[in-house]
């Protein structure tokens, strides 16, 4: 009996070793087949990750060209300021200058308006003979 054991024992052992082996194998190919599918997933979210990349990468040119533009404009804008700010003072002073010169042309009048009134008061005051009839 031990040598119909023995005949029987090792194909029973060969198919458990083959039945085995091809499980491990589907096993194998089905994990291959998921690393495949992570791989390409992995590979589509980094495509995607590039081109919104890209996409940030020039929409920050764009904004740094405006950026600069804007400075510039700034810059400009400020200068103008400055310069009419400037003008601004320097027309003040003029109207200052003039106001003044006003001022003392006015008061010079005034006292010579009243020095002619105050020349004219005594020959009003001063009765007219009147002339023999």
């Amino acid at each position: 009996m031990a040598g119909s054991l023995s005949s029987w024992l090792v194909p029973v052992l060969l198919t458990v070793g083959c039945v085995t082996l091809v499980m491990n194998i589907l096993n194998a190919k089905k994990v291959n087949r998921s690393l495949v599918e992570n791989i390409e997933r992995a590979q589509a979210d980094l495509r995607v990750a590039m081109d919104t990349s890209q996409g940030c990468i020039k929409e920050l040119e764009m904004k740094s060209a405006d950026m600069t533009a804007k400075d510039q404009q700034l810059a400009s804008l400020t200068a103008n300021v400055n310069t009419l700010t400037d003008e601004k003072n320097k027309i003040q002073e003029q109207v200052n200058q003039l106001q003044q010169q006003l001022d003392q042309a006015n008061s010079e009048k005034d006292k010579l308006t009243n020095e002619l009134e105050a020349a004219k008061a005594p020959k009003k005051e001063a009765p007219k003979e009147e002339p023999p009839k």
